[in-house]
């Protein structure tokens, strides 16, 4: 029979190192690599170079291989996303993005200025003036990044870039969300939710579709600006962060008397624990700091000392079994525009049942024109002992499932914003797809049972009984 899609192609079981791939004076397209700028958690920057291009470049590479955590490469993915469909002068102009699978890379512009963390660490506190001007330009680009349905979601100094103007950049975009886009993070249910000083209380329950969330931080940051400390400090444990649902930040005019009344107000009101309670949007905030006589003042404007024993207490039990403010969804999203999850298994090259589900799937998408596809594989397991080579080490395993994924699907020809590829390791394989499916409101799994290849989790049950069984939404079975 004529096949609708040609073979899979073989999958190499061998990656050349990122850290080999990017040493400085080698060409990479086209890009000559020049010195390390700075070494991230998650990421490498270099200073690049190339014909005919006059402005500076920085490359931004995964850190991947020994002891780097797989969330390095979902945080690329998202930045490369976002940034490829940003279009904003407050954001770093994306220039190139590499293949993941040989060279695995972000080319984008310099933006000017330093990062408002090191301003910070010399000058300990701003002046009130300083401080407003800043915040009134971080406010536009905040508003101009939601106006483009972004929500940055790790705002804190490290990612705020201001210069000798007190003009305002952002950048890191590796946590951000799109609402048009696939959220790796959120629907792998990773624990990338952000810094901790700067967090929003409903990002630490897992809300990432909030907008509000960036306001909040905005509250941290200048809270930090105008007293040099943090209103809810630094905690490093869940319990820690939890405390922000409840407690007050101690007032800023007991802090620094020459705050005034109005600005304490606004401060204050972007750090209330629900998301309702706060300005609603950056634009709002940045109307009220040009015009601060327009400010209905409460009492939080007139707060000098912080909450005694007793007040924390009535907060506490205000807030118990915190909630989330509600976001509106429409369920016209769901129907127009459903998620497909296509289970494959990439453990080993099964060309007839690639091609069967390829052709299942586009079969579906044709039927649904706004409708995703998620692409995930299951693993059972890891390297127990990691080895030098980057293939060798969980993250390197990590990232070739991705590629192999990402193989299966490009006869699809599926636009970027309409599908994701996710690995995941789970010792129960029809569990982790049905709990998937049911996390990111699937309305269809498709999946292939192979007789030839039986794949069962006890004698009587295979994993495909298991996932028709057990999920709520609508199941494809592909069979060979």
């Amino acid at each position: 029979m004529l096949s609708l899609f040609p073979s899979a192609s073989p999958y190499s079981f061998d990656i050349e190192a990122v850290e080999d791939i990017f040493q400085t004076g080698k060409i990479v397209d086209n890009f000559r690599i020049g010195h390390e700028v700075h070494c991230g958690g998650m990421a490498t920057l270099k200073e690049a170079f190339v014909e005919n291009e006059e402005n500076p470049i920085l490359l931004k590479i995964p850190r991947v291989g020994k002891d780097q955590p797989v969330e390095n490469l979902i945080c690329f993915e998202t930045e490369l996303t976002i940034l490829r469909a940003l279009n904003s002068p407050f954001v770093p102009r994306f220039i190139k993005g590499g293949n993941l699978a040989k060279t695995p890379y972000i080319a984008m512009s310099r933006m000017p200025g330093v990062a408002l963390e090191k301003i910070l660490i010399e000058k300990k506190q701003l002046s009130i003036e300083q401080t407003i001007t800043i915040a009134i330009n971080l406010l536009k680009a905040i508003q101009n990044l939601h106006a483009q349905e972004v929500i940055h979601l790790d705002l804190k100094p490290d990612n705020i870039l201001v210069d000798e103007n007190e003009d305002v950049y952002l950048i890191d975009f590796g946590l951000a969300h799109h609402s048009k886009f696939p959220d790796f993070l959120a629907e792998e249910m990773r624990k990338g939710i952000g810094s901790a000083p700067y967090i929003s209380p409903e990002q630490i329950v897992g809300v990432r579709e909030d907008s509000r969330s960036d306001i909040f931080a905005f509250g941290v940051i200048v809270y930090e600006m105008l007293t040099g400390q943090l209103p809810f400090n630094n905690p490093q444990t869940l319990n820690g962060l939890k405390r922000r649902f409840w407690a007050q930040a101690k007032p800023l005019r007991s802090v620094r008397s020459d705050v005034p009344p109005w600005l304490q107000e606004i401060v204050l009101r972007c750090l209330e624990p629900f998301a309702k309670d706060r300005y609603q949007s950056a634009t709002h905030i940045r109307q009220l700091l040009r015009e601060p006589s327009s400010i209905k003042l409460t009492e939080r404007a007139e707060r000098l000392t912080p909450l005694s024993l007793w007040e924390n207490l009535k907060c506490w039990f205000r807030v118990a079994g915190y909630e989330p403010s509600p976001i509106l969804k429409s369920e016209i999203i769901y129907e127009q525009a459903p998620l497909l999850v296509a289970a494959i298994d990439v453990s080993g090259e099964n060309e007839p049942m690639f091609e069967r589900m390829q052709r299942a799937a586009s079969n579906i998408m044709r039927v649904f024109p706004e409708g995703r596809i998620s692409c995930i594989c299951i693993t059972t397991s890891s390297p127990t002992f990691e080895g030098e080579r980057e293939i060798d080490s969980a993250s390197g395993q990590f990232r070739r499932h991705l590629i192999r994924l990402q193989d299966w699907a490009k006869p699809l020809n599926m636009s970027e914003e309409r599908i994701s590829y996710h690995v995941f390791e789970a010792t129960d394989t029809a569990s982790k797809i049905v709990e998937f499916a049911k996390d990111n409101d699937a309305a269809m799994i498709l999946i292939g049972a192979s007789r030839f290849i039986p794949n069962r989790v006890v004698p009587w049950r295979s994993v495909m009984t298991k996932v028709v069984e057990e999920s709520a939404c609508s199941v494809n079975v592909v069979r060979i």
